[in-house]
């Protein structure tokens, strides 16, 4: 597309299909993962789930929260990938255990 030349309505269209390239993939990931990362509470309960996992009651009773802010932060763990639910127990994912390498 030279210099003056408009988008066409079909290459606008291609543009917004095309989703995230691989580096702005990456950057959104990481983004991602310096947020989960910024906040203590989120820290804390990364901490304490740690490799073997925690019980609901364990975790927030160890992260001292009360109940909207214990689901508002296991939440944004569970969706950003890091957290999931076993049973009853809270259990970090693949990608939760590199959160936990580097606090």
């Amino acid at each position: 597309m030279s210099k003056g030349e408009e988008i066409t309505d079909d290459e606008l269209e291609a543009m917004l299909e095309r989703g995230p390239s691989v580096r702005e993939a990456k950057v959104a990931e990481h983004e991602l993962m310096v947020k989960a990362l910024e906040h203590p509470v989120r820290r804390k309960m990364i901490k304490t789930i740690g490799v073997f996992g925690k019980k609901k009651e364990e975790l927030q009773k160890e992260a001292g929260v009360n109940d909207a802010i214990f689901n508002f932060q296991t939440d944004f763990l569970t969706k950003g990938g890091y957290l999931k639910m076993e049973a009853d127990t809270y259990r970090l994912t693949d990608r939760g255990l590199v959160l936990l390498s580097n606090i």
